[in-house]
């Protein structure tokens, strides 16, 4: 394999589990805000959109 392609491949799987942790922590909020755990709810939409910001700024940078 060459290392073009193994970086890709590299880079393709970061991406996958970046997006994964994501969905993760939107599941969770949803099932919390369900259940009215506000407290637990706001600090992961926080935690979300910190991460949302570092994915913007690591697109700029081309550095996913």
């Amino acid at each position: 394999m060459t290392y073009k392609i193994k970086s890709e491949n590299d880079r393709a799987e970061r991406i996958a589990f970046r997006i994964n942790e994501y969905h993760l922590l939107l599941a969770k909020i949803y099932e919390d805000s369900v259940d009215r755990e506000f407290e637990s709810v706001e600090k992961d939409c926080k935690t979300l959109i910190m991460e949302l910001r570092f994915l913007i700024k690591s697109i700029k940078d081309d550095d996913l």
